[in-house]
């Protein structure tokens, strides 16, 4: 795989505690690899192949395609969409925005928070048939788990243009209808939204903004999962992967499968593999234990390019498509 440059993305956190967020904006920097974790793990579709086969596969290669087919790197590692982004049409552009929130919700929680695991509520909702409540329609996209074990819940977003206050109060409230999951109170109940402000100089570079009030909403909900059924459903899809990628082989005590079409490879610990299909082969309880067990001998800040907290690797091979230069500088923005 190439070498890689990073991108260079502020944000702006807002009513974090200071000994978690020390600066209230700030930078992340991260390669193209992260931002590709980042949309693999935040997909909704379902990985249950008893119900769906493995055509929930797809979903989740349309969802990490869409780095080199839209975005672009600029001047200074900025996050750009390409001129093809900007030419889609208003719904698609929606869609574009939507996903792209929901990723960089998950490069921040990793980079800012050390969060190790990120799922969309729906996806464990769907995969385990857990029931809502129907007193309300309101419901955060994600929840997630720190290498120390506490929890997150994130209202994830995305806006072509800048993120105005009814779209700050809409991600206040969502951000607070978890108060409870598998009966811990959430360490942090936040909203992350991806915009592209405009620029002194024309140009419209992704932006995040982080909002994190303490209060919940007065019909918030308890999350009761299972942290061993957590586990299963977050590797999934990553099995699901190394299973359709054909002929797996074993690289640095990693299992890894080559997309050769896609410029794609993704892998996970051999370990991991081995104790997610016992789970699946009805060995289930324990697994929460194990799994972090086993990713407790990694040392994060030793980790190389493309390896994750939760155990498994994504390279890219995109230099060619995010370096070009296919984007205008001066435009006028999008508005929706």
């Amino acid at each position: 795989m190439a070498s890689q440059q990073n991108f260079n993305v502020w944000y702006t956190a807002k009513n974090f505690p200071s000994s978690v967020v020390q600066r209230r904006t700030d930078l992340i920097t991260f390669p193209v690899d992260d931002l590709a974790h980042a949309l693999f793990v935040t997909g909704r579709a379902p990985a249950d192949r008893a119900t769906h086969g493995a055509t929930s596969f797809f979903e989740w290669i349309h969802r990490v395609a869409l780095a080199p087919a839209y975005l672009r790197m600029g001047p200074g590692g900025r996050l750009m969409r390409s001129d093809l982004a900007r030419e889609l049409d208003r719904s698609e552009k929606v869609a574009l925005s939507y996903t792209l929130g929901q990723a960089m919700t998950g490069v921040f929680s990793e980079r800012v928070l050390s969060v190790r695991f990120l799922m969309h509520v729906d996806r464990y909702a769907s995969r385990h048939h857990l029931v809502f409540s129907q007193t309300t329609k309101k419901r955060a996209d994600m929840f997630g788990q720190k290498k120390d074990g506490g929890w997150i819940v994130a209202e994830a977003k995305g806006r072509s243009g800048v993120v105005d206050w009814k779209l700050e109060q809409k991600m206040i409230e969502q951000k607070g209808t978890i108060k409870s999951i598998a009966g811990m109170a959430p360490d942090f109940t936040f909203g992350c939204a991806a915009h592209f402000p405009k620029l002194n100089d024309g140009s419209e570079p992704l932006a995040i903004l982080a909002i994190d009030p303490p209060e919940f909403e007065e019909e918030a909900i308890n999350l009761p999962i299972t942290q061993d059924k957590f586990i299963q459903t977050y590797y999934e899809p990553f099995l699901m992967a190394l299973e359709q990628g054909g002929p797996r082989e074993e690289n640095g005590g990693f299992l890894v499968a080559d997309f050769q079409p896609l410029q794609l490879r993704i892998g996970v610990l051999r370990s991991v593999v081995d104790r997610v299909d016992r789970a699946r082969n009805g060995f289930l309880e324990g697994l929460h234990a194990d799994v972090t067990t086993l990713l407790s001998e990694q040392v994060p800040e030793e980790l190389p390019p493309g390896h994750f907290l939760d155990g498994t690797m994504i390279r890219t091979n995109w230099d060619t498509h995010i370096y070009q230069e296919d984007w205008s500088e001066y435009f006028i923005a999008d508005k929706f």
